[in-house]
């Protein structure tokens, strides 16, 4: 069809039903334009790229050269490595298949039937799902509003509680406990209750040096912090994670460890992320942080409540609908979230934080999803 014939069309009609038209025909357009455009999944919290190659490597390497023999049950290299690094011995630190199995772990053997956990909510899913499979009750702090405040965690500690759970950063709000909090907190909870700090996401916080909570277990005996290399490392797929605890607390830290160790692969994965790791690290430390300021900045004048993170993803909620139709209307736009439904609390969704590119795309669904309509800029899609 030609210009002049294009234009022809509309001779006979109201210049109401010509508007009409070419709004419709506009919208059949942008669905069939967006139909092409790849989804842009943004509802998981690990990283979203491989690690170095290098770091790829060393696993296939070793995968290549030894397969059939044992791995090193004690992780020695590892813990050396991880033990200069926080400057401790690494008699405090034990190796394990994941943080959250060692996590489990820990629960099972200072659970019994009858026992409670007092953990902030909403928070990771991990807690209460432990404390079920002990025979224990789950005590939920809300936190929906805010960072966990030791007072009142301290308040719903009882005569059954046995461990109190803090995601620092937490999974899904953001919030983040400073070491000062965390201190006064592992202070004041009664000897028989064990502190669990899981600190997945410690590397995206920008309040206080890295390692702040981490060096309280010199001081606290009962306090057990817990690292993964799943988020910020990106060796989701091979399962690994570490805990750390007081010196004094050696003989507990050895019960948590993996039985016949963790695989050679994974343990040849991490110790070459340890070595060759820190530049990449810092550049995606860098890259959500500058990312994470692009979003509150982005959507300081839309009608949305963000919680302040400290993570790589951010909790928000739309002001006139739920968690879930926000998602829905997002994932029209091709952008996908994690419903609040899963997460703890139905009025939000979790949005992860990752590059430039995502950003902009986030912000463009947004401004769809909630009728903001602006000029696209170039690349948003």
């Amino acid at each position: 069809m030609g210009l002049l014939d294009y234009y022809r069309q509309f001779e006979d009609m109201e210049q109401s039903e010509v508007n009409r038209e070419l709004r419709t025909r506009r919208a059949r357009e942008k669905a069939l334009a967006l139909e092409r455009v790849p989804v842009l999944d943004l509802s998981g919290t690990e990283w979203p790229d491989l690690p170095h190659a290098d770091v790829v490597s060393a696993s296939v390497y070793q995968a290549r050269g030894r397969l059939n023999g044992y791995p090193d049950y004690y992780a020695t290299q590892i813990r050396r490595a991880l033990a200069e690094r926080h400057y401790i011995r690494g008699e405090q630190i034990v190796f394990g298949n994941g943080a959250s199995d060692l996590i489990k772990t820990a629960a099972f053997l200072l659970l019994s039937e009858g026992d409670e956990i007092v953990s902030p909510a909403p928070s990771h899913s991990l807690f209460p799902s432990i404390a079920a499979r002990a025979g224990a009750d789950t005590v939920a702090v809300d936190v929906s509003e805010g960072p966990a405040d030791p007072g009142a965690l301290l308040d719903a500690v009882t005569g059954r509680t046995r461990l109190v759970t803090l995601c620092n950063p937490n999974d899904p709000t953001g919030a983040y406990m400073d070491s000062a909090h965390v201190a006064d907190l592992a202070a004041r909870l009664p000897e028989r209750v064990h502190l669990l700090l899981d600190e997945a996401y410690i590397q995206f916080q920008d309040e206080e040096e890295e390692d702040a909570c981490l060096r309280l277990v010199e001081v606290f005996p009962r306090l057990l912090v817990f690292r993964t290399f799943s988020k910020a490392y990106g060796l989701s797929g091979l399962r690994a994670g570490y805990v750390v605890g007081s010196p004094t607390a050696t003989t507990f830290l050895a019960s948590l460890a993996p039985m016949l160790g963790v695989n050679a692969l994974t343990q040849a994965a991490v110790l070459q992320a340890l070595r060759i790791g820190d530049r990449d690290i810092a550049e995606r430390r860098a890259l959500v942080l500058e990312q994470r300021a692009r979003l509150y900045e982005g959507i300081a004048d839309l009608p949305v409540d963000a919680a302040p993170s400290q993570a790589n993803f951010v909790w928000l909620r739309a002001h006139d609908m739920d968690g879930q139709e926000l998602a829905k209307r997002l994932e029209q736009s091709r952008v996908r979230v994690a419903p609040g439904t899963q997460l703890g609390d139905q009025r939000y969704v979790r949005v992860a934080v990752r590059d430039d590119h995502a950003t902009d795309r986030l912000l463009w669904a947004l401004r769809e999803g909630l009728g903001e309509r602006r000029p696209v800029t170039a690349g948003a899609l």
